[in-house]
């Protein structure tokens, strides 16, 4: 969870509860597979269940892997569990799931949006052993124009880039700009049209 939800979201951003599932978990209930785009290798698998515990492992090396609880009302996913290394995790992240697509740690619509258009948010905190490891947040404001601002925090710590850009390519959106290094970065994500933006994209298996 920790290193896999900071990378989800730290890419995105470019800069406790345990139980049965909430109103909205049954969309997460079955098991989630993330292949790689080029090989169709697999490359890491959550398991929901109805009965509110899931399971994710990662493979390839480093792998890792965790179980526990979770918890899920359409917007928010609360997992509890314990990874490979004994450590207690809770982790809360923004995602979607509907039909056969799942983003954890996905940019949700924060007001009106339109095709791409619009301002999205999404955040993540993660807890090992009582002490935060990550805790972020993140919106991207798209204009009709191409222009886009990105507002970021990581705990205390904010920062804005008002001169951002995107384009709407035919199977994602990229989002561009300028780090502080003069590197051109480049965000790609996956439309979900009126429902998220975000990657990588698992898809739910037919097993």
């Amino acid at each position: 969870m920790l290193r896999t939800c900071a990378i989800l979201m730290a890419a995105s951003a470019a800069v406790t509860a345990c139980g049965g599932a909430g109103d909205d978990g049954g969309e997460l209930v079955g098991r989630w597979e993330l292949n790689d785009e080029e090989t169709g290798e697999l490359e890491a698998i959550y398991d929901f269940a109805e009965d509110g515990t899931y399971a994710f492992r990662e493979y390839g090396a480093p792998g890792e892997s965790h179980r526990g609880t979770y918890e899920a009302d359409g917007e928010i996913l609360v997992m509890e569990g314990t990874d490979d290394e004994g450590r207690d995790l809770i982790g809360e992240v923004s995602y979607f799931a509907g039909g056969d697509r799942f983003i954890v740690g996905a940019l949700r619509p924060d007001g009106e949006v339109d095709g791409p258009v619009g301002r999205w948010s999404g955040s993540l905190r993660v807890e090992a052993d009582g002490q935060v490891e990550v805790d972020v947040a993140n919106s991207y404001r798209l204009e009709a124009g191409g222009g886009a601002t990105i507002e970021s925090r990581s705990g205390s710590q904010s920062e804005t880039i008002d001169d951002a850009s995107w384009v709407e390519n035919p199977d994602e959106v990229v989002v561009s700009f300028e780090s502080s290094g003069g590197i051109t970065v480049n965000i790609h994500m996956v439309l979900i049209e009126g429902e998220a933006l975000g990657s990588p994209l698992f898809r739910r298996s037919s097993d």
